[in-house]
This record gives C-alpha cells, structure tokens and sequence, in this order.
C-alpha cells in the first residue's frame, strides 16, 4: 500500500509540475478544454499503480539447497533433508531468526499515519463544504429555473455559483446585475454543470486526500479548478464577437471576490488568476488541427510521468540464494570429489554396489528460470525434472545442444519428454541460472569446506545438464494421499488455469494468524470461516495466495466436527499452493473446520471455498 501511494504520487507530481509550468503557454496554444482534459488525465495518474518494467541489476548469494537422489541399483527416488552439516534441521530456522519485524512494523507504522493524514484532509473537506453549503442555502430565494437546474438568490454569497450533486442549484448574490450578464452568469454555471465538474472536483478532492502529504497534490487540486474556468470561458466565448467578450470578461471582473470551498464551482477565482483568463478568452479560437498535436503531447507527459516512477520504484530481484530461487546440485561431503561426481553422473563403480545418482523431480520454476521456494514466490511457469549423467551416454541417447554459460560449453540434453522445451527462453534462463549459481557456490561452514567450483567444472566437463520432463501449468496434477477415514488429500501449485465453477464460498480475504504453538496435529490454531457440511461428491479447497518472508509457511488443519477427530494436517503449507480435501464414505454428510496458524504471528491472503469435486487424477 505505501508503496502504491509513494510511485503514484510520484507519477502525479511530474505530470502536475509540468502543466502547471507551461500552463499559459499549454491553454494558449491547444485551448481551455484541451487543457482541462489534461489536468484531469494527470490526476489519474496520482491512483493509477501505472509501471514500465525496469529491472533492476540482479546480485547473487551462493548457499546451498535440498535435492533428490535416486537409488540407480533399485529405481528408487528418496528425498534428502539433510542441509549443510551443523546447520539447523529446519533451514528457514535461521534465516527467519529475527527477519522482517522491524521493517514490518515501520510499514505499519507509515500505514496508520497515512490513514490517520487521509482521513482527517477528506474530513476536513466534506466538513467545510456542507457546511458552507448549509449557510448558503439557510436563507435562499427562488427566483427562476434553467432547464432542470433551480436558479436561487442568497446574500451568503459574493458570486454566481453551482452548488450540490444529486440536486444542485444556480446561487446569484444578492446584487443588482444587468440582465445580459445575469444571462452570462447562469448560463456559466450551466455549463458547469453539464462538464460534471462538481464531480470532477470530488475526485480531486479525494486524490488530494490520499496524498496529503504531498504538496503538489494541492497544486493539482488547485489547478484542476482553474483549468475548470478555462474549458466554461472557451465554451461560452466560442461563437461570440470580440466585443462580447469584452462585455463576458468585464462580467467576471464585476463578480471578482472571496473564494468559496473547494467543491463549489464559482464564476471567479482569484484575482491574480483572472488576467489569464482574460487573456485566453479574448485569445482567437484555436483551430481543430492542433488536436492531434495536443494529444501527443499528453501522451508524452503521461509517459514521462510513469517512467519516472517506474524508475524511482523498479523492484530489484531478490537475490539468487539456496531459499530464494537457486537450484544447487548434491554433494556428499564424505565422499571424494572424483566419487561425487561418479556418483552425480551415474558412472558406474567396480568398488560401490549401490550408487545414487543426483536428480531434482518435481522441482517447480518461475518465467525467470528460478526455483519456486518459501522466498520465491512467484508463478510457476512450469514443472521440470532435472539431472546429470556422463556426456557420452546423454549424447548419443538424447536430443542436445551446447550453450555458452559463464565463458563455458555446456552440453545440454533433452528427454523424450522434454524435447519439445529445446529452445524456450524459459528454460533457457533455468540453465544458466543455475550453472552460475553453482559456480559461485561456496559452503560457509569450515568443518565442511569442498570445493563446489571444481566439482561443477568437473560436471560440465564430463557430462551433460539434463531435462527429462517438462510439464506446462495447464498439465499441473494433484499429489494425492490418504487420510484417516479414508479420505484423500492433495496439493498443486496454483496457476492462472485454476478456476473452479460453483463454489460455495467459506472465506476471502486477508487473516491474522497467530503463531504456531507446539502440538502434533494442528489443532491449536485460528478457524478460518464458518463451518461446512461436506455433501457427497464435494471437495473443499484452500487456495493459500500470499504469505510473508517472516511467515513463509502456515500450518493447515481440517477438524471433523462430527466426530472431532484432526482428519488432515499440512504443517509447512507454502504459498502459492491449493489444498483440497475430499471425505472418505465415512466422512460424508460431516461438519467440518479450517484449523490455521504461521511460524509467527502474520497476515496471510487466502480463499477457502467448496466445489462438486471433478475426478482428479492421483499421481
């Protein structure tokens, strides 16, 4: 939110500054309408989060990560959570030590204030308006009609003006004026009126509010207004005679006095403003083939604008580490460096009868290449499974290629599964993404000091980087298992093709959960929503949409009210994820409950929801 407030009024600044400087010369040459037309078109660049993508240099962090490795002897695939030795079992252990709260509370700290400076303008405003509003309308007379509009006369006032919205009316002084200009007067308020400009200034009014810590958000109110008066004056003057605009200007100097609010619209403005009023109104019309040239000139100031934003809050990557994005290859720091990369390449050994061979399965990847984890949590673009083996064997059975990364050939090879992916930029920056990560990978803990620069040349040397599937997001499925009652559960990352018809909604929104407290099923957690009856054939989902460095995972739990047994537990749920669960025969027609809570106390975006469950697919 601060930052959304920061870049567009950043946005709405530059914009402003520039109409405002050239303001004479901007209204002389394209018009009071035209000019009008871009004051109002800057003020939507104060609310509009408008952003060119510039990105900003990345910087890397070398650490290491999990991986899977796969029994070669047996086929089999086991997971290894081993970290770096000596380091906390739980990796986010020590990155979250102490992370993220004091920038959290400054951010909400900047948020109440910003509230507290919004409401109190707006208020400020709207108070000072129907107050006016109120004494001016006490003691009013009806003295005709224009069209729709009451014409009244009120001595609260010093010159014509419009004033409400849903039922305005024409306020004259209480004066003496000649009838030409009386006709003058009404019709400028008409126009007023027909221009919707009493709305237009609420939505400056409101922009001000937002950024009332900004002073050219006043300016731009300011302006605003009196870019108002120049469109009514071209619109009055456009058929008249120089003569008769003599007689419109004087009309306007006879009424010059006080202002008003600023959500009335009034015939006069400040006296300092009304030689340039003149000026423009005894100005010759300006011809229609400027119009084009007025255009692009506004395109230029909003782009200018948004650029500049853009710049100022180009959102730099976070850095490439094992947490956030970096895929890293095994090494068992027990073994040799020749046995690792053996034993990473599958080569096999006179000596060893069982020997593993590294492989990432199942590992998920954003558009960037990067690895969705805790710290990255961007959308997957797609599911990969990758590994090394001995060039020779890669090559002669796979489709492969030879990429330049880092000043080195890599040969890469291309499963069955996966050939159709030979030359998507996508995975292209996966590639080399991950060889330079791993070139300048090095284990800070000096009881295990290995030199992962060397085995990665080693690797590239020896074998080939490959990629034995790729499965686009459309094709993303379900990793199912069992719960008690013979129910099932599943999880998969969500994507853009997640769109379930017929929900029964449950909850929406953002919720403050509390910290995670010891127990071994989850039950000590926040009920998320109401409760649910689970009816034959129907699934409930929760769809986790966005966590926090300092609470990356939460802890999901669904209560069987009926018979109050846990029936699913999911202790580290990631973002970015949908659950679903499904009741076994003996847990149909059952209430249930969304038990939740995070590694700290946090605000977490989620939807929990109910859908007739379509046949899935178990993998």
């Amino acid at each position: 939110m601060i930052k959304w407030v920061l870049m567009t009024s950043l946005a709405g600044s530059v914009s402003t500054l520039f109409l405002i400087l050239l303001k004479a010369r901007l209204a002389g040459k394209y018009g009071g309408r035209w000019y009008y037309g871009a004051c109002l078109s800057s003020l939507l660049l104060f609310i509009l989060p408008l952003q060119f993508p510039v990105p900003a240099l990345p910087s890397h962090s070398m650490t290491f990560e999990k991986n899977v490795v796969e029994d070669s002897a047996k086929g089999a695939v086991v997971q290894i959570d081993e970290m770096i030795p000596g380091q906390p079992a739980n990796p986010l252990a020590k990155v979250n030590e102490g992370y993220g709260s004091l920038s959290l509370g400054i951010d909400q700290w900047l948020l109440s204030l910003w509230a507290c400076g919004f409401i109190v303008t707006l208020c400020r405003y709207l108070l000072g308006y129907f107050l006016y509003k109120r004494k001016v309308l006490r003691e009013h007379k009806w003295i005709g009609k224009v069209e729709k509009l009451d014409v009244v006369v009120c001595g609260k006032v010093s010159s014509p003006m419009l004033i409400g919205f849903w039922k305005p009316k024409i306020v004259m002084p209480n004066v003496k004026i000649d009838r030409t200009d009386y006709k003058m007067a009404v019709r400028h308020e008409w126009i007023h009126y027909r221009q919707k400009d009493a709305w237009f200034k609420l939505l400056a009014v409101c922009i001000n509010s937002v950024h009332w810590f900004n002073p050219f958000s006043y300016m731009a109110l300011a302006n605003v207004g009196e870019a108002c008066e120049y469109a009514v004056d071209e619109k009055m003057t456009q058929h008249m005679k120089a003569v008769e605009k003599k007689r419109y200007s004087e009309m306007i100097l006879q009424f010059a006095a006080n202002t008003s609010p600023a959500l009335n619209n009034h015939l006069v403005d400040h006296k300092k403003l009304l030689i340039r009023r003149f000026r423009l109104i005894m100005k010759k019309n300006s011809g229609s083939d400027k119009a084009f040239s007025g255009i692009l000139l506004a395109v230029m100031i909003g782009t200018a604008s948004v650029f500049t934003s853009s710049v100022v809050f180009a959102e730099a990557p976070k850095p490439l580490t094992e947490y956030s994005g970096g895929i890293t290859t095994y090494y068992n720091t027990a073994q040799t460096l020749e046995q690792n990369v053996q034993s990473t390449l599958g080569i096999p050994s006179p000596t060893e009868k069982t020997r593993v061979v590294v492989k990432w399965k199942d590992l998920y990847i954003d558009k960037e290449g990067r690895k969705i984890d805790y710290f990255n949590r961007t959308e997957p673009a797609y599911k990969v499974e990758i590994k090394w083996q001995d060039k020779g064997s890669a090559v002669a059975s796979m489709t492969n290629k030879t990429m330049s990364i880092g000043g080195q050939a890599v040969t890469v090879a291309f499963g069955d599964k996966a050939v159709a992916y030979k030359d998507d930029p996508v995975i292209e920056k996966m590639i080399g993404s991950q060889i330079l990560f791993e070139m300048n990978y090095q284990t800070t803990d000096r009881r295990f000091m290995y030199d992962h620069k060397a085995f990665m040349n080693e690797l590239v040397k020896r074998g080939a980087y490959v990629i034995e599937e790729v499965v686009a997001p459309q094709q993303f499925a379900y990793e199912f298992r069992q719960t008690k009652g013979g129910g099932q559960a599943g999880a998969k990352p969500l994507t853009a093709y997640d769109k379930v018809e017929g929900q029964a909604p449950i909850f929406k929104g953002n919720v403050l959960l509390p910290k995670q407290l010891d127990d071994n099923d989850g039950s000590k957690g926040l009920q998320i929503g109401h409760s649910f009856v689970l009816k034959p054939g129907e699934t409930v989902a929760i769809d986790l949409k966005e966590t926090t460095d300092k609470t990356p995972t939460i802890s999901l739990a669904i209560l069987d009210e009926t018979t109050g047994e846990m029936t699913y537990w999911y202790p580290a749920a990631a973002s970015g994820y949908r659950f679903i669960f499904t009741p076994g025969q003996n847990g149909v027609n059952h209430t249930y409950q969304i038990i939740a809570s995070g590694e700290q106390q946090d605000t977490v975006k989620m939807e929990v929801f109910t859908y007739q469950l379509k046949t899935e697919t178990a993998k």
